[in-house]
């Protein structure tokens, strides 16, 4: 793992840290290039229930990639090199992005990959890419389309305009704005909360409403009932009934 991005965990909680803080946490390629192998690694690891993606410094979470590092790119290197954000979604457990200022370019297309965005109200989101002749190239486009509408996010990304966390709340871009003191105790409230819950049910319901919702109703619908019909013949939903039956904690297994 490169000297800029670290993972430290804490019970059920792993937190990627993205620190290259004398740059606000731009991005190199190098960096995006480790995105697939530790969102891999943490899928993997039992032990991890909840990541959490956070920007060290308090000044950004990113504020988007190298702009040095662009010119040197055949156009190749960038098809590849935008799949690399994608590996937040990809994950199969619950992802969580805690933002703290800056939110911007490559680094509001990793946050949109996550599951959750909860940001301090200090923070600011941007698509700056259009000022400097390109557009969003690694997800930010169709996520952040599907997420605000397409009327917010032509506004949004064709006038590259930044927009305050209320703003970015209330268009739907992050699910939460909290107040600047507040960050930590609410992404631990809600790491927390996702932890208790049974790790296969939350890794079958993310591939649901990830993959459903691109999809026709009637599919998404076949997927939904498939999807619960399996559950049906694993150990922790007969657990979870039978627990409720019962009136005691269930006892998940994961299996």
């Amino acid at each position: 793992m490169s000297e800029f991005l670290r993972v430290e965990r804490k019970g059920a909680v792993a937190t990627l840290w993205i620190d290259r803080q004398a740059k606000m946490n731009t991005m190199t390629v190098a960096m995006r290039n480790e995105f697939p192998g530790i969102f891999g690694g943490l899928e993997a690891d039992d032990a991890v229930r909840v990541v959490v993606v956070r920007g060290a410094g308090g000044k950004a979470f990113s504020a988007g990639g190298d702009v040095a590092e662009f010119l040197t790119l055949a156009p190749a290197d960038l098809e590849r090199w935008g799949d690399t954000l994608t590996s937040a979604e990809r994950c199969r457990k619950p992802v969580i992005a805690a933002i703290d200022g800056f939110a911007m370019g490559a680094g509001l297309e990793l946050a949109v990959a996550c599951d959750f965005r909860v940001a301090t109200r200090r923070s600011e989101f941007a698509f700056p890419e259009v000022r400097l002749g390109m557009i969003p190239g690694s997800g930010g486009t169709q996520r952040a389309l599907r997420l605000m509408g397409m009327t917010r996010a032509k506004l949004f990304m064709m006038t590259g305009r930044r927009i305050s966390a209320e703003q970015a709340e209330a268009w739907g871009l992050i699910t939460q704005a909290v107040a600047d003191a507040g960050l930590d105790t609410a992404v631990d409230a809600l790491a927390a909360e996702l932890a208790e819950r049974p790790a296969l049910a939350l890794r079958t319901l993310k591939l649901v409403l990830d993959r459903g919702a691109d999809a026709p109703l009637e599919t998404a619908l076949e997927l939904e009932r498939k999807a619960y019909a399996w559950l049906r013949s694993t150990h922790d939903y007969a657990e979870g009934v039978t627990a409720f039956l019962e009136k005691r904690p269930p006892g998940y297994t994961g299996r």
